[in-house]
């Protein structure tokens, strides 16, 4: 039964203003009315506009790294030794915690509990805020120990330094604007988040030549000129959150019940988080192996796995789509319309994600000539998308279902799969290569295996999970 009264333990002044019947009825319009679109156009609707700042965030990076190779090669060694770092801070911290965010919110939505939503919005902020300072702490002190252990010297590492120190010094920023965009995008809305997005990579590519040259900043100039960016797009969304703008209104006073609502954010976000983190830490780790056959094999290897990330980034937007409207869904108990959120999101992301697969997998040299000519180069990185490519559908159904078990409120079976799936890919391909001897192409076979092996086991354990929602009638 849906819940129609907010529970007492609310904080009274949160329920104040969302009690009113306006803004009651304003929330269970839009849901009613989201929930009642044609799923296809419902996904589309969400998924588009966060595909389109994925492609932004692409050219934007493009320009960026050639702004830092005006500095020099050292320079962008510094840029590539950070490179993990970013990576980990703002996939798996922020991301996991904007994925805990959303879920909650979503499923919140989905129920017509509007104080819910507000409190979950306000803990979301403190949350991230918390993980920001604490990350950017860590980073300040460990950063020229992990740096010189990733190779970094000289010159080298003290860039690495100073720009790290600068970028994740700000990390609440960037953090947040994750959080932000994740509660906007929760409520069904995801052409506002997406509309700032763009706005701050286009300040980021506007602001970046400047700091760095006009002001004679260097590096770090470029990372002042990534968090200037940022925070000039973050106050307007945290008015817009804070000043009742849409069905969710922020709310940051304290209320012992927001002990429980920052349970049901870290039950999705932790999972998630670390589910992410392992996935990089997996990369290197394979990064590691190939390094051993020389550079040319590292270089053929890196290309493939760059073309990896552009996937992981069409199949994203899909991805938060199923988490929002799952998430609603639940929270409605329309547990059979979750259902089909799920199917037409992993129909459309395995078949596009399987054309762009076989093209590559038939011509490899769309991608590869773009970036190398070295015949050795051409041909590790042709060997990988030999093996790797067909499996991208797969990667895109991991993806979705992933997202699925995070809308439903249950991260934590998709985070056991992918650490299962990080440590047997890893451990086979070591095992391949140093042990039985045998060439870099294993490596390559124990990825695509890895990604088919995890697809299909996430989607059959999603599959019994959903036909027991059903059965039961609750999530």
């Amino acid at each position: 039964m849906r819940e129609r009264n907010p529970p007492a333990s609310h904080d009274p002044e949160a329920l104040a203003p969302s009690c009113r019947p306006s803004a009651r009825s304003t929330s269970h319009e839009e849901a009613r009315r989201i929930l009642d679109l044609p799923p296809t156009t419902a996904i589309l609707r969400l998924a588009l506009p966060t595909m389109s700042v994925m492609v932004t965030a692409a050219l934007s990076n493009i320009l960026y790294t050639y702004y830092v190779s005006r500095l020099g090669p050292e320079a962008l060694a510094a840029v590539s030794l950070t490179f993990p770092i970013t990576l980990i801070g703002i996939t798996a911290v922020g991301g996991g915690l904007g994925a805990g965010t959303s879920s909650a919110i979503a499923r919140a939505f989905g129920r017509e509990d509007a104080p819910l939503a507000n409190l979950l919005a306000g803990e979301g902020f403190k949350l991230s805020i918390a993980c920001g300072i604490a990350f950017g702490l860590l980073v300040y002190v460990s950063a020229p120990s992990v740096f010189a252990l990733m190779g970094g010297r000289g010159p080298v590492l003290d860039q690495a330094v100073a720009f790290a120190r600068v970028l994740f010094g700000g990390a609440s920023i960037s953090f947040l604007a994750a959080t932000l965009d994740s509660i906007m995008r929760a409520t069904g809305d995801s052409r506002t988040p997406a509309a700032w997005a763009t706005a701050s990579l286009a300040l980021q590519v506007l602001l970046t030549p400047i700091f760095m040259f006009s002001f004679e900043w260097g590096l770090v100039g470029a990372a002042w000129a990534t968090l200037a960016a940022q925070l000039l797009t973050v106050v307007p969304r945290f008015k817009l959150l804070r000043n009742g703008w849409g069905p969710t209104r922020l709310r940051l006073r304290f209320a012992p019940s927001q002990v429980s609502t920052t349970q049901e954010i870290l039950r999705v976000a932790g999972p998630s988080a670390l589910s992410t983190f392992s996935t990089h830490l997996g990369l290197l780790l394979l990064t590691g192996i190939v390094a051993r056959f020389g550079n040319n094999h590292l270089a053929g290897y890196g290309l493939g796995t760059r073309l990896d990330f552009v996937v992981i980034s069409l199949a994203y937007g899909f991805a938060v789509a199923v988490l929002t409207l799952v998430g609603m869904a639940c929270g409605a108990q329309r547990l059979v319309l979750a259902r089909r959120y799920i199917l037409i999101s992993a129909l459309w992301t395995s078949a596009s994600l399987g054309l762009l697969g076989t093209l590559l997998t038939v011509r490899p040299q769309l991608w590869l000539a773009r970036f190398a000519t070295d015949p050795e180069v051409l041909r590790v990185g042709a060997g990988y998308l030999h093996w790797v490519a067909p499996s991208y559908p797969f990667v895109g159904l991991s993806m979705i279902c992933a997202f699925a078990f995070q809308g439903i409120g249950k991260a934590s079976l998709p985070m056991l799969c992918t650490l299962f799936r990080v440590a047997a890919v890893v451990t086979a391909s070591a095992v391949a290569v140093r042990v039985l001897q045998l060439p870099e192409w294993t490596i390559f076979a124990c990825v695509a295996a890895g990604n088919v092996l995890s697809a299909l086991v996430l989607a059959w354990l999603l599959r019994r999970q959903l036909r027991r929602m059903v059965h039961s009638g609750r999530p």
